[in-house]
C-alpha cells in the first residue's frame, strides 16, 4: 500500500484517543478550567420526537417544527454507523435558521432508540427498506417534496433510498457527506482494528463526551453533549443515556483535565492530549475501577462487519445514476476516486470540500454544513430563506 493510500486511510477514519508522552507540558492560556461536558438535551434542537411502528420494527424519528409552507421540502438526515438521528442536531438548529423546510432524523436499525425486530440485519437492502416503510407511514398519501441527506453509512443507504420506485417522485435533492466507494472500501481492513482502540465502557455520561471530544471522533463540544448521550446505554438500565438526561447530576470529578495539546484554529474546536487510554478503558479491572464503569456502546459495531461492503460497493455509479440533483461534501479531496472526479468535471453534482473538520463533517461545522445545503436547496428553487434574510445572496439571479 502507497504512503498516499495510507494517508487517505486514516484520513477517512475517526482518530482514535492519542496517548501523551508523559512528559509535563505547558498548557495555553485559560485551559486550566475544566471544559463542561455536561450532555445535553435533544430538545433544545428538535421539536418532538415519533415512533414509527413499521413490519421491521418501531423506528425513532426525530422532528423540527413544520415548515411555514406545506411545499417546501423535508429533511431527511441519515446518520453513520454507531452514531445516531441526534448527531444532526446542531445542523438541524441551524439550517431551519436559514431556510424554510423540516428536518426529519431518524435513529438507523440497530441504533439510538429504534427497536427493530432483526436488529443485526444492517444489509444495505434492508436498512433502505426502513428508510422507505418509515416515510410511508409519516407521510403517508401526502408525501412532500424530500432531499435526502447521508453521513457514512447514511450517505450510502440515501443514495439507493434516491433510486427507489417509491421515493424517486419525491426525491428534489441528494446531499452525501464525506463518503466515497474507493476510500471507503479500503478503509474497513482497518475497522476492525479501529474499533478495538477504542474504549468499551465510560464511567458517566460526561465521561463518554469527554472522550468522544479529546479523541477527535467530534471536534465540536456542543454536539457532542447532544449526541454522544444517544450512543450509549445504561449497564445496569440497558436504556440509552439520553433517557437520563434530562436529570443528569454532573459526575463529581475533581480530576485535573489534560493540557490542550494546540492553541485553537478559527471556528473549529481544539482536540486535547488525553490521559492513557485506560483511563477510558477499564471494565476488566480489579478494584473499583471495573465497578465505576457503568455506561457501553450501543451497538457493537464490530459484529457488522459482514454487511460493511455492501454498503459502499458501487456506490461511485449509484450516486452519479441518481437523476435528482447531487451534492458531495467531503472533509478532504483526497477523498474522490476517479469516476466521482471524472463525474465532476463533467458536472454531474456538486461538490464542496470542509478542510478543518474530521470525518463527523456536519457534527464538527454544523453551520457549513448547513450553509451548504441550504444553498443547495435555493439554487434549484426547492425553498425560499427565512424571514431573516441571510441567504438571499445564495439565491440564484432571475434568468439563471
Amino acid at each position: 500500500m502507497s504512503a498516499l493510500q495510507k494517508s487517505i486511510i486514516k484520513n477517512k477514519m475517526p482518530p482514535r484517543c492519542p496517548r501523551t508522552s508523559g512528559v509535563a507540558k505547558l498548557a495555553p492560556f485559560g485551559s486550566a478550567r475544566r471544559k463542561d461536558y455536561t450532555p445535553v438535551s435533544w430538545r433544545q434542537y428538535f421539536d418532538k420526537f415519533v415512533d414509527v411502528e413499521t413490519e421491521g420494527g418501531t423506528f425513532r424519528v426525530y422532528l423540527s417544527p413544520e415548515p411555514a409552507h406545506p411545499n417546501r421540502p423535508r429533511i431527511i438526515t441519515l446518520h453513520g454507523g454507531g452514531y445516531s438521528g441526534l448527531s444532526w442536531a446542531l445542523f438541524t438548529e441551524e439550517i431551519t435558521n436559514m431556510i424554510d423546510c423540516q428536518v426529519v432524523s431518524m435513529d438507523i436499525r440497530g441504533h439510538g432508540e429504534t427497536k427493530a425486530k432483526n436488529p443485526e440485519d444492517l444489509s444495505a437492502d434492508t436498512l433502505v427498506k426502513d428508510v422507505d416503510l418509515v416515510l410511508q407511514k409519516i407521510f403517508g398519501n401526502e408525501m412532500p417534496c424530500l432531499i435526502l441527506v447521508g453521513h457514512s453509512m447514511g450517505g450510502a443507504i440515501a443514495v439507493r433510498a434516491a433510486k427507489l420506485p417509491s421515493l424517486m417522485p419525491y426525491i428534489e435533492g441528494l446531499a452525501v457527506i464525506d463518503v466515497v466507494e474507493g476510500t471507503a472500501m479500503e478503509a474497513l481492513a482497518s475497522m476492525q482494528s479501529f474499533l478495538r482502540g477504542r474504549p468499551s465502557h465510560f464511567k458517566s455520561i460526561e465521561h463518554a463526551v469527554e472522550w468522544c471530544v479529546r479523541s477527535g471522533q467530534v471536534r465540536n463540544v456542543d454536539s457532542a453533549k447532544v449526541s454522544m448521550p444517544s450512543q450509549i446505554v445504561n449497564c445496569e438500565t440497558g436504556l440509552l443515556a439520553t433517557n437520563e438526561v434530562e436529570s443528569y447530576t454532573p459526575a463529581d470529578d475533581t480530576s485535573e483535565p489534560a493540557p490542550t495539546r494546540h492553541a485553537p484554529l478559527p471556528d473549529r474546536i481544539d482536540e486535547e492530549e488525553e490521559t492513557d487510554s485506560e483511563a477510558f478503558t477499564r471494565p476488566g479491572a480489579v478494584g473499583d475501577g471495573a465497578a465505576s464503569m457503568r455506561y457501553k456502546w450501543r451497538i457493537d459495531l464490530s459484529k457488522t462487519e459482514l454487511h460493511w461492503a455492501g454498503w459502499f460497493k458501487g456506490l461511485s455509479s449509484e450516486f452519479l445514476s441518481v437523476r435528482a440533483p447531487k451534492l458531495l461534501l467531503l472533509a478532504s479531496i483526497d477523498g474522490l476516486d476517479r469516476e466521482l472526479m471524472v463525474g465532476q468535471m463533467q458536472g454531474k453534482f456538486q461538490m464542496q470540500v470542509l478542510p478543518r473538520c474530521g470525518h463527523a463533517v456536519h457534527e464538527d461545522t454544523p453551520s457549513e454544513v448547513a450553509r451548504a445545503v441550504a444553498g443547495f436547496a435555493l439554487r434549484y428553487r426547492l425553498t425560499e430563506p427565512t424571514e431573516n434574510g441571510e441567504l438571499m445572496q445564495l439565491m440564484p439571479k432571475p434568468g439563471c
